[in-house]
């Protein structure tokens, strides 16, 4: 045992030795160079069989030599095979009902009942308006009660008195108390000092110890009721608390008014033969009765009435409506038993003498309403929109009817126009047709109606109508481009800008001659002429000044270039055009028609985009939309320049000052491009610095709570940054703490705090609900 334990040893060492000497040699060749690392080739000979040539396949290695690669080995995936998918089928109702009857029945516990736990004293909703805290008591002042000197006791005021529209109470208002302070509750009849008659149902109450107040008591009105005289007496000897007594019976009166009409139905005219009528009071009323009272005739003579039926009320929408936005039993419906005579004037009264459910007295006098039944369907008017003798050109013609046309029977090829009328389009409003279309000047147009058009009567017109259009001159006019800044159409043959006009035989024209640096003072020219009678010079050079003469057709709008060729330096050029119309010593200066154009002929499209510091501007070809590059684009910011790149964009950092317009150049040709057209104010580009905003994101754990629950809230604030480079950041040290406040579900404040925000901008806290939330 001893000899081999040395033998085990003595190998461990040798072992040991090896492994330190073999390591050793390693690092030496590697630090020498000659120990290859990873991807390095090393050829090695081979015994190659004799007859057989060549190499081993993809190694550029010589005949006799085995070449292979060493490098950084790579853990290989193992094989997955993907999870076979079940494919399931729904379960029929039969195996659902067998799957669910093998659980065992819910057994009901009735000791796990509990009642809905309600808050015994809910927080109530907080006061409108601010608080204002006073002590209670208050502070003690020296003095005692007012003393009420004896005397005769009298009637101050009293009310209401004489015909009113309504009447809500009475009062009445004494010139010493009448009673205790401890008696102010409901009086009983025999201790009110006052007389009403006639009696109604009601209330007596004391207004502090002076006034006394009578309500009436009723379920169906809020009032004392309509159509009585009312007399009230307060007798002589009625006592005050201090002893004052009234020498002489106090009598006033008042009356409510009789029934009185409020709304009824129809009341338009044309109606048809057999309508339900509508009619409304200001008071309850009995329908019977009122009906005995009502007459209807036709052309004067009398028509037999019934009361309506709830079959007939609900079968008509109209008088449906009525009766459901009426007052109860404040309105009677009925009908005419017999058809209502065509074309006839019907008149409705409401006889004198007509009861009140409310009181006794009855009307003094009729009251009544009309309509008209249809008549046979006739033209009653034609014309155009301008209401002349002659109707301007483009405007509508109308045919007005005498009654409303029915839009569902009318079709195309009722109405035939002479001569064709292009654009022709028809429009029905109720008993009126509007025909709108390209109506020439001095025309006279012929328009047929057709005998087969139908009223909503279910009438015709019976025979062809052909009625005359007259369609005098137009009204001279003169149009120009809807903006003051124009850019020409680069493949205009001749650049000019195009004008519109009607029947004007000359143009008054001035052309000046700009630059782009001329721009701000155009714009101060515009402001001056729209806001003074004498605006000041335009700038420029004045190329022309003389009139436009104009050979055109009557009555039609016609094109007018205004050629700018003559005064272009070469291809290019910018201009102020002013055209108005020529006017004659007596004629009448049409200033509000004058145009005013800025206009650049070009062959340059500029746009620009901004943002809050820097702009992007784009420079094209307007003829195929190109880019341009080695375009000079400027400010009018002096000593800065930028130029296009191959993709016809410059880039570079919004002036200081701002920029009121910019400016392109390539050889010759010049581009202008403003901001904005706008020229009551200044509307320029800017540079702004917009600020860091912070934002948070807050949550609770749970979202729902009973009351008396923590609530546990957390959050996280954040900056973020503006501008190109701008970021989610933390906020640093800029907050320490955020304030919160809590709110209950109907606006009352639970509890407010502070709690603190940490390095990473977070911050949390907790606060527990009231048990009576």
């Amino acid at each position: 045992m001893k000899t081999f334990y040395h033998r085990y040893r003595w190998f461990l060492l040798i072992t040991a030795a090896v492994l330190i000497l073999a390591v050793g040699v390693y690092f030496a060749l590697k630090v020498l160079g000659l120990f290859p690392g990873p991807g390095y080739v090393i050829s090695t000979p081979i015994d190659t069989p004799t007859g057989i040539e060549g190499e081993i396949p993809g190694q550029g290695i010589g005949e006799g030599q085995l070449g292979f690669t060493l490098s950084e080995g790579s853990d290989q995936p193992d094989p997955v095979e993907p999870l076979p998918v079940a494919t399931g089928e729904p379960l029929s109702q039969a195996e659902l009902i067998n799957i669910l009857a093998r659980l065992p029945e819910l057994i009901r516990d009735p000791q796990d009942e509990q009642a809905f736990r309600l808050p015994d004293d809910v927080i109530p909703p907080p006061l409108t308006g601010d608080t204002i805290d006073e002590p209670f008591p208050p502070p003690f002042t020296q003095g005692g009660p007012q003393t009420i000197e004896p005397g005769p006791l009298e009637v101050l005021r009293y009310s209401p008195e004489g015909e009113i529209p309504i009447a809500p109470f009475v009062n009445i208002t004494f010139n010493q108390p009448m009673v205790a302070l401890a008696t102010l509750e409901q009086l009983s009849a025999a201790d009110v000092p006052v007389q009403l008659d006639p009696a109604i149902p009601g209330t007596w109450r004391w207004l502090g110890t002076k006034t006394l107040n009578f309500q009436a008591d009723s379920s169906l009105i809020d009032r004392l009721p309509m159509a009585t005289e009312y007399t009230v007496t307060i007798p002589a000897g009625v006592e005050s608390a201090v002893g004052g007594v009234l020498d002489e019976t106090i009598e006033f009166s008042f009356t409510t008014p009789t029934v009185t009409l409020d709304r009824y139905y129809p009341g338009t005219s044309p109606q048809p033969l057999d309508p339900l009528f509508f009619v409304s009071f200001n008071q309850r009323i009995d329908p019977g009765a009122v009906l005995k009272t009502i007459e209807v005739s036709a052309d004067g003579q009398p028509l037999s009435i019934r009361l309506a039926t709830d079959k007939e009320i609900n079968a008509d929408e109209t008088v449906k409506s009525y009766v459901k936005h009426a007052l109860e039993s404040r309105w009677v419906v009925f009908k005419v038993i017999q058809e209502l005579p065509k074309d006839s004037s019907i008149s409705v009264t409401i006889g004198a003498g007509t009861p009140s459910a409310e009181g006794p007295l009855l009307t003094e006098s009729a009251q009544s309403y009309s309509f008209q039944t249809y008549a046979p369907l006739r033209i009653d008017d034609h014309g155009c929109a301008w209401y002349g003798e002659e109707c301007q050109p483009l405007t509508p013609f109308f045919i007005k009817f005498n009654n409303p046309l029915d839009p569902q029977a009318y079709k195309d090829g009722l109405l035939r126009i002479e001569p064709e009328l292009p654009g022709a389009s028809v429009d029905l409003y109720g008993d009126t047709i509007s025909i709108r279309g390209a109506t020439r000047g001095r025309t006279t147009y012929w328009i047929t109606v057709d005998s087969e058009i139908q009223d909503i009567f279910g009438q015709k017109l019976g025979q062809d109508e052909r009625l005359r259009f007259r369609v005098g001159p137009a009204e001279p006019v003169l149009i120009g481009p809807n903006e003051i800044f124009v850019t020409v159409d680069p493949a205009a043959p001749e650049p000019g800008v195009s004008l519109y006009s009607i029947n004007y035989k000359a143009l008054d024209v001035r052309i000046y001659a700009v630059q782009p640096s001329d721009w701000p003072a155009f714009l101060n020219y515009m402001y001056e002429f729209q806001r003074t009678d004498t605006p000041p010079t335009p700038p420029g050079r004045l190329v022309r000044n003389d009139q436009e003469q104009l050979d055109l057709a009557d009555d039609t709008l016609t094109e007018v270039n205004i050629d700018l060729t003559p005064y272009m330096d070469g291809d290019f050029g910018h201009f102020i055009v002013i055209a108005k119309p020529h006017r004659g010593l007596l004629q009448e200066d049409r200033y509000w028609e004058t145009v005013h154009a800025w206009v650049q002929v070009t062959q340059i499209g500029l746009d620009a985009f901004v943002d809050h510091s820097e702009m992007v501007v784009w420079a094209n070809a307007l003829a195929d939309g190109a880019p341009l590059s080695g375009v000079r684009i400027a400010t009018d910011a002096p000593g800065q320049s930028y130029t296009t790149g191959e993709d016809g964009l410059a880039r570079f950092p919004i002036p200081a000052g701002g920029a009121s317009y910019l400016v392109a150049n390539q050889g010759a040709d010049t581009a202008l491009l403003p901001p904005s057209l706008y020229y009551w104010g200044e509307d320029n580009w800017v540079r702004r610095d917009p600020p860091d905003e912070l934002r948070w994101y807050v949550f609770d754990d749970r979202t729902m709570y009973k009351p008396a629950e923590e609530v546990h809230v957390k959050g996280w604030l954040r900056r973020i940054g503006a501008g190109q480079d701008g970021d989610v950041s933390l906020i640093g040290n800029d907050v320490t703490g955020v304030y919160y406040q809590v709110i209950g579900p109907q606006g009352n404040e639970l509890g407010n705090g502070r709690a603190e925000v940490n390095a990473l901008g977070g911050f949390d806290f907790v606060f527990t609900l009231p048990e009576n939330t």
